[in-house]
């Protein structure tokens, strides 16, 4: 067999290995592994997140919260939430979703103080109007009100039954219904007009998700996910309110991992984007159709490997592994690069036939195998460390990169050379111009290194005084900023004044294996950091167990049925006798119990849990021995958004509780929440991706001189990615940015080019000294910064 049908033969079984393994990847989208998607977040193994999480499991209510708030439409001034037409249509609404029997099916019934009886569906201040107006509550008798009902009564009625509600006065002294309104104000002609108000109902959680359940509690599963269930009811509410005449609209806290997948969605097309951006270069730089063709079939082989990659894996896309297919581009592009470049300049200068460019192919891929595949092995290493990381995406992001980077080097660097060998070429050296210009500075750092070094010095000097820039949740960060989510948001910061603002947290007290918090020493502690807790307003004032300890002693002694306890405690109001505790708890976790002093809940059906509904949200009693396991103190996190602010609430709050308890039993307690789950994880991720980056220059560095065999041309080559991981956080901070998923990807994809191309620079440096021995600095740095290395 001659050479030229050996190098066909070799060319079309490369080619077919290709498509053959191309099919095989491909058919993850029909074999792989279903059923694998997750909840956006998760940081399992950490203390705060996992307390949060097993008080969602041990302590949960049995209901899912539904929860809308009614403010201004976006981007306005808003309107009056009060107006007659904007309560009816919110009523209207409401009647919409429970018609629906697939929707309204699933709502369970809860007591609702505003009308002191149970009610079902999405319920807010509108719905309390309509019932007090339609004498459907024991409230209409208690402020007098007898006149029209909702749908007929005048603008002046509403008036008047809106004064009555807000001046409906506890004995405390507090109007209750005046705070369910923000920015309450009445006019000069009496009107009222308000803000904003919350819309709030709950779910059944065994008919949603329980084992019997319609609904899956988390996505990609054989039932629909919950949030579909969500999406339904905010189908309604969503819509416009225009033809109330008032600037106002109804948001939502819905269907969050939805709108995350929604963003992931929206970044499939920036991947097409830059997919014809980087075709674009190509064809800007090599300016030959057959370069560009083969280059892009690469990139486009890679795109199809990395998604069936991830299908055979059985990884969901996550906004951290959808930035990967762009990372992937950028890399790719380099390498065909580098492959194509270095093929076309021994095609042509070895006279460009058939033979001479098949083995022209060979020759690059070998000549290049050092610093491509040098750059590949480290590269691979530089973002594998995350692979180790506590936080799965972070980790599947890791592992990905590492798979997905070999993959690059095999289609752009191999592929795309052998592919385009098949066709003529024409011209050797690409844009001449551009190289001999960039020959000419290599030589000018050569014969004058001093101006560089100290401009390296300088920067990277002032890159160490500016810092690192720190972390915290900026929600904009994660989702799109036109989403509902965020607006959302946004609105109820504007909505709401600072007594409604923030989120709720609590402290999780957890018994030890053999001991009982139901215990009098025990109790007495907790109460005392609670009461330290409400005097600093650290709490939205939610009652505890220890609360409803006392309220059902009240209740027995007002004549309410329970066990009538012997052992109070003059000054703290607690039974001291351990068995007393244990069977008024027992009673509590049977009945529930209320304040017989609330007049919201004199008019409440016998035996009906008010002020603690229920009391699984708050407490663990053992419904047979009264023993108490586990109970929550609500705490305020008055400002969740700023990271500096929640990490010295929590050391306060940490001290605090270390100044009231003093646990002997193995008893634990530990500050947790929604918001300071979401800032452990944000601390994790960015610590995680600090120290991956770390690890990975340390490891780079003990490959490169395994490679190399010289520490200083190691320490020459990983310096300048040092630098730029320094220049770079300088930039994030000085753009008073912070790090987060998107800025710490950013600092991945610079520090994992920047390595390549500072190999790219030392191999080549290195081939041109042997191939010039006899030749000095100058010459090799100038045959380095040409395109072709020549």
């Amino acid at each position: 067999m001659s050479e030229l049908a050996s190098l066909r033969k070799r060319r079309r079984l490369t080619l077919l290995a290709f498509g053959l393994a191309s099919i095989f990847i491909f058919s993850g989208f029909i074999y792989g592994p279903t059923g694998t998607d997750r909840t956006a977040f998760s940081l399992v193994g950490n203390d705060t997140w996992d307390a949060a999480a097993l008080a969602n499991v041990e302590m949960s209510w049995n209901n899912h919260d539904v929860t809308l708030f009614i403010g201004p439409e976006w981007d306005t001034e808003g309107g009056n939430v009060l107006a007659f037409p904007v309560l009816r249509e919110l009523a209207e609404r409401h009647d919409t979703v429970m018609g629906d029997y697939e929707t309204s099916k699933h709502f369970a019934p809860i007591y609702q103080w505003q009308v002191q009886g149970h009610t079902r569906g999405p319920w807010g201040f509108a719905e309390t109007v309509r019932a007090v107006m339609n004498q459907e509550t024991p409230v209409s008798q208690q402020i007098g009100w007898n006149g029209s009902d909702f749908n007929s009564s005048t603008q002046e009625e509403l008036d008047d039954v809106l004064s009555r509600l807000f001046s409906y006065q506890l004995p405390d002294g507090s109007k209750p219904y005046f705070q369910s309104v923000s920015y309450l104000e009445q006019q000069e002609d009496g009107s009222w007009d308000g803000r904003a108000f919350f819309i709030w109902g709950i779910a059944n959680t065994s008919s949603l998700f329980g084992k019997q359940g319609e609904y899956s509690r988390t996505p990609g599963m054989e039932k629909p996910f919950i949030e579909e269930w969500e999406l339904l009811i905010d189908e309604v509410y969503v819509k416009p309110m225009s033809d109330t005449g008032e600037e106002v609209h109804v948001w939502s806290f819905l269907g969050l991992d939805t709108q995350v997948d929604d963003q992931v969605n929206k970044t499939i097309p920036l991947i097409g984007v830059s997919f014809v951006l980087m075709a674009i270069i190509l064809g800007l730089f090599f300016r030959d159709w057959r370069d560009v063709l083969a280059a892009a079939s690469g990139l486009g082989l890679l795109m199809g490997w990395m998604v069936g990659t991830q299908a055979w894996l059985g990884y969901p896309q996550t906004q951290i592994s959808s930035m990967l297919p762009i990372l992937l581009l950028a890399l790719g592009v380099d390498f065909s690069f580098h492959g194509l470049v270095r093929w076309r300049a021994i095609a042509h200068r070895d006279g460009g036939d058939e033979e001479v460019r098949l083995a022209a192919a060979w020759t690059s891929i070998r000549e290049l195998s050092p610093a491509l595949g040098l750059a590949t092995v480290t590269t691979m290493i530089a973002f594998g460390t995350a692979s180790f990381s506590p936080i799965q995406d972070l980790a599947e992001w890791g592992r990905l990169a590492a798979i997905f980077i070999p993959q690059a080097y095999l289609l752009l660097g191999i592929f795309t050379v052998v592919l385009r060998s098949g066709h003529a070429v024409h011209s050797g050296e690409i844009q001449k111009g551009f190289a001999d210009r960039m020959r000419a500075l290599g030589a000018v750092q050569v014969r004058k290194p001093i101006p560089f070094l100290i401009a390296l010095l300088l920067l990277t000097g002032s890159a160490v005084a500016i810092g690192q820039p720190d972390s915290d949740f900026e929600v904009h960060d994660y989702l799109d900023g036109n989403s509902r989510m965020v607006q959302s948001l946004d609105t109820s910061i504007l909505a709401f004044d600072e007594s409604d603002q923030g989120e709720p947290g609590f402290i999780l007290v957890q018994a030890g294996d053999s001991s009982d918090l139901a215990d009098y020493n025990t109790l007495v502690q907790l109460d005392g950091l609670m009461a330290d807790i409400r005097a600093n307003n650290w709490t939205y004032d939610t009652p505890t167990i220890i609360d409803a300890i006392r309220m059902q002693i009240a209740l027995v002694n007002a004549g309410g049925g329970g066990y009538n306890a012997t052992t109070i405690n003059a000054t703290t109001g607690i039974p001291e006798d351990s068995n007393e505790l244990q069977k008024i708890l027992v009673d509590i976790s049977a009945n529930g119990t209320m304040n017989p002093n609330d007049p919201r809940f004199t008019a409440a059906v016998e035996g009906v849990a008010t002020a603690v509904e229920s009391v699984a949200p708050i407490a663990v009693i053992d419904g047979t021995s009264g023993r108490l396991s586990m109970l929550k103190l609500p705490i305020k996190v008055e400002k969740a958004g700023d990271w500096a602010w929640m990490a010295q609430y929590k050391v306060d709050v940490e001290q605090l509780m270390d100044e009231n308890l003093n646990f002997t039993n193995g008893e634990k307690a530990t500050f947790t929440g929604v918001s300071y789950q979401r800032y452990v994880y944000v601390n994790a991720m960015t610590d995680s991706f600090q120290k991956s980056i770390y690890i990975a220059i340390v490891a780079c560095l003990a490959v490169l001189y395994i490679v190399f065999r010289d520490i200083r041309l190691s320490l020459l080559t990983i310096t300048p990615v040092v630098a730029v991981s320094l220049w770079l956080y300088a930039g994030i901070n000085l753009a008073g940015q912070s790090l987060n998923i998107v800025t710490l990807q950013v600092a991945s994809l610079a520090i994992g080019l920047g390595l390549d191309y500072a190999i790219h620079v030392t191999q080549a440096i290195r081939e041109q000294k042997r191939r010039r021995p006899d030749e000095g600095m100058a010459r090799w740095v100038q045959g380095m910064m040409g395109h072709t290395g020549t």
